[in-house]
């Protein structure tokens, strides 16, 4: 397949079955090429800047062509092997063109919806007696989103060759990596391997004279041990200046080892940050005094692994020191652990410059695997002899022997692998566990000084705490922003832990900054751009628009709305639209900063019909009973509306459901779907106020005009009863021997209907027995 895509972009870029779409952007030698200056005279080419910018585009798409090109040449070479260092070139390349390619894609595209447009506004063909401008205007309309959708093709094309050539590069990766692991080479129980070994003594030591990959071996040597001098004499002097400075770090006793560490975990990271930048600024002196070319490439990764070395030795003698942390606990974990900080920074060091012996082919292949093995093992008795003296002591009983259980299989396994002469397979694992235990304890100790670092600023009298709280921030905001940041710190450092794991445990900075820049470039999945870079983004869109939306509502809620003329509803109503609409918007914006279109969604839809036919149908219904709600508003926030027999205030109007307040002071929860699709009462639709109206039965004996005067009466001595309109008394029936008459009040508030009627039966009861005159209510 990746052959023949390569031989249809080959054929695109020398012209030779050109369709006529493409001719433009494949230009031959018969077919000069669009250099910006055929339609240079055009005043709305001109206008439209694609001319200005179309030279340089084809020439940066020839560019990429030309990179593709040799990156294909170069993984089809017939008997020539591509190592790990030249994968890692190419793929450097073909990221640098994908990169080019989606940005000529992203510019070009603005172009051609500039020149749809224009072409949609002129109309495919002439008009009757259209004027010869327009006419003329329309055809070089026409041949420029010739060019443009040309431009647009090619580098589409170009970026897919450029996925098709990263997927081959990782595949033949891939390819490599398992070919070593599973390479079998001679048994160092064999007589052979020694026999050759004795052979290439020649090509060993032509590496150590002039010329060679290690012609500065002694000056490399001397900076080294220099280096190394230097982090251990100055260590103790710094972590001393730390103390001075205020930095908090006491030795342990036996039994507040775990405090003792805590409490001394900035000043531990501080030494050992400080201590790799000594070794830096060393190593970068001595090879600018000693070293002519900086020592090569072995030089190169010394200085990038030193400062990890001087990051471990100097966090690890605030520890394991004289006068560390340990230095007044048990004495057989300090004597256990003594050494173990310079014995892993030297481990590191060994273990990048052997995979760097390994890359430049500095010895011959039988003292390269003699060297591996001889480091394997001693990593394997190291750790094993470690953990066999940590589980001799009471603290460390609880996982040393299970440590002890597992590096001591690791040796096992080590040791039958090279003898059967697997050494590549145990060097890999040595090396990989090795960088990735060191990994791991670096980013703990970085994460633990984090987390007490904004501990310190934002607890609460802390050195932020006191003076952000005078700007009016509380301080249980301050105590989210420390757990935002601890988060998004952990967040990273494991990236690094991920980076330093893809790196197959190398510590050289320029590897592990590549795998960063991978992570946060991405790669694009169905079409979608997936990097860390646009998870940032739309995490900070998400929050800034979090906070725009909440403050333009508080705006308008508090600002413009006290000088309108509106309700309490209709307030409420265009609040919700405003807050819906925004997130829609925000949600497209992701959307668009992830590169998805509608393309891309298109499974998504058809999901979601399946869902909403099947078994999503209440909550659409929902959903769009709650936008008819908002926009017709038969019912508002603040109504006294009756549904399915129960009454109460509406209190909120969400996109999906409803909240009543009822009188016991509960919350009745209603599906909008129910306000649409049954019958409601709304007692304040038309205005605050209410009507009530009681009924009333009196012998026949009574005087009914005395009945409704009294009534009347009673009525009108009320304060929550309108004068206007006025009070009614009518005779609703006469039945038996009694005579029902209703009265009919006006009340202020509908809210107030139970009280004023309660008040209202209480003075009629008290009239009416005073006159003697027996009523009941119908």
């Amino acid at each position: 397949m990746l052959s023949a895509l390569f031989l249809v972009f080959g054929l695109l870029c020398a012209g030779v079955t050109t369709p006529p779409a493409l001719a433009a952007a494949a230009p031959t030698k018969d077919a000069p090429k669009d250099d910006g200056k055929t339609q240079q005279s055009d005043p709305a080419n001109s206008g439209l800047g694609w001319n200005a910018v179309s030279a340089s585009i084809s020439r940066q798409l020839d560019d990429n062509a030309a990179v593709l090109q040799q990156v294909f040449a170069t993984l089809n070479r017939k008997n020539v092997n591509t190592g790990n260092n030249e994968l890692d070139a190419l793929s450097a390349q073909i990221q640098k063109v994908k990169q080019n390619t989606q940005d000529a894609v992203t510019q070009i595209q603005s172009y051609d919806n500039i020149t749809e447009s224009f072409l949609k506004i002129l109309g495919p063909k002439a008009a009757e007696n259209e004027d010869a401008s327009v006419t003329a205007q329309r055809q070089r309309m026409q041949q420029n989103s010739q060019s443009v959708k040309s431009a647009l093709m090619r580098a589409k094309l170009y970026n897919l060759q450029a996925q098709q050539l990263n997927t081959a590069i990782n595949a033949r990766r891939t390819r490599l990596q398992h070919a070593a692991l599973s390479e079998r080479t001679v048994s160092p129980l064999a007589p052979r391997f020694w026999n050759t070994l004795l052979t290439e003594r020649a090509e060993n030591r032509y590496s150590l004279h002039a010329g060679g990959v290690l012609s500065d071996w002694l000056y490399l040597l001397i900076g080294c041990a220099i280096t190394f001098a230097t982090i251990g004499l100055s260590s103790p002097l710094i972590l001393r200046l730390l103390k001075r400075c205020g930095a908090h770090f006491r030795p342990a006793t036996e039994d507040s080892v775990k405090e003792a560490l805590s409490g001394s975990i900035i000043a531990i990271t501080l030494n050992g940050a400080l201590e790799a930048l000594i070794a830096t600024l060393v190593w970068f002196i001595w090879a600018a005094a000693a070293l002519p070319d900086g020592g090569g490439p072995i030089g190169a990764i010394i200085g990038e692994t030193l400062p990890v070395c001087g990051f471990i030795i100097g966090a690890g003698l605030p520890v394991f020191g004289r006068n560390g942390v340990l230095a007044q606990g048990n004495p057989g974990e300090r004597k256990a652990l003594r050494g173990v900080d310079w014995i892993l920074a030297i481990s590191i060091l060994l273990l990048d410059l052997l995979r760097a012996f390994q890359a430049q082919d500095t010895f011959g292949q039988t003292l390269q695997l003699l060297l591996e093995i001889a480091f394997s093992i001693a990593i394997g008795l190291c750790a094993v002899d470690t953990f066999r003296r940590l589980g001799n002591q009471n603290d460390t009983r609880g996982f040393a022997p299970s440590a002890l259980g597992v590096s001591s299989l690791l040796l096992a396994v080590t040791v039958i692998s090279i003898l059967l002469g697997y050494v590549a397979f145990a060097f890999t694992l040595n090396g990989w566990l090795l960088s990735l235990g060191t990994g791991v304890a670096i980013v703990t100790l970085l994460g633990l000084c984090w987390r007490d670092v904004l501990d310190r600023l934002f607890s609460e009298g802390g050195f932020f705490s006191l003076r952000l709280v005078q700007l009016g921030l509380t301080q249980r905001r301050l105590s989210q922003i420390g757990v935002i940041l601890s988060g998004l710190g952990n967040v990273l450092l494991l990236l690094l832990l991920f980076s330093i794991a893809q790196t197959d445990g190398s510590f050289s900075v320029t590897d592990i900054t590549n795998r960063l820049w991978l992570l946060f470039v991405g790669n694009t999945i169905h079409g979608v751009k997936i990097s860390l870079d646009t998870v940032v983004l739309a995490i900070i869109l998400l929050v800034v628009a979090y906070y725009a939306i909440r403050q333009t509502r508080g705006w308008l809620r508090d600002r413009f709305f006290p000088t309108t003329r509106l309700d309490i509803g209709s307030r409420t109503s265009i609040l919700s639209i405003f807050t819906y609409c925004a997130w829609i918007l925000v949600g497209l914006g992701i959307l668009s900063i992830a590169g998805v279109s509608v393309q891309n969604l298109t499974w998504v839809v058809s999901a979601l019909s399946v869902g909403i036919g099947f078994g999503l149908q209440s909550i659409v219904q929902n959903f769009v009973s709650g936008v008819i709600l908002m926009a017709e508003r038969p019912v508002r926030v603040g109504d006294m509306v009756e549904i399915a027999g129960t009454r109460g205030d509406v209190k909120r109007i969400s996109i999906r459901a409803t909240d009543i307040g009822l009188s016991d002071g509960s919350t009745m929860i209603v599906p909008n779907s129910q306000f649409i699709t049954t019958s409601v009462k709304n007692a304040t639709l038309s205005g605050a106020t209410g009507v009530l109206t009681l009924t009333f039965k009196i012998p026949l004996t009574t005087d009914p005009d005395k009945a409704k005067a009294m009534l009347l009466e009673v009525a009108a001595h009320r304060d929550e009863v309108l004068a206007t309109p006025s009070p009614k008394v009518r005779v609703s029936a006469i039945a038996g021997d009694s005579l029902s008459m209703t009265l009919s009040v006006a009340i202020i508030s509908a809210r107030d209907g139970s009280s004023v009627q309660d008040a209202i039966l209480f003075d009629v009861f008290r009239r009416f027995h005073a006159e003697d005159v027996a009523i009941t209510t119908a």
